[in-house]
């Protein structure tokens, strides 16, 4: 899913698939949100964000 641009302001990411999303420019995205959430290495962060180490590979 391209969220580019995609307001995510309190967004509830727990367990959200997340694989192949793109991310980049997505507003008010945070850490912890993506830490909730379940990503991949096709996963496209911002810049800032950290990949969280129980992601897949």
């Amino acid at each position: 899913a391209d969220l580019r641009g995609a307001d995510l302001i309190g967004a509830d990411m727990r367990g959200a698939r997340l694989g192949g999303a793109v991310l980049t420019g997505a507003l008010f995205l945070t850490q912890s949100q993506l830490d909730a959430a379940r990503g991949d290495a096709t996963t496209r962060l911002p810049e800032w964000a950290r990949r969280p180490a129980h992601w897949r590979p």
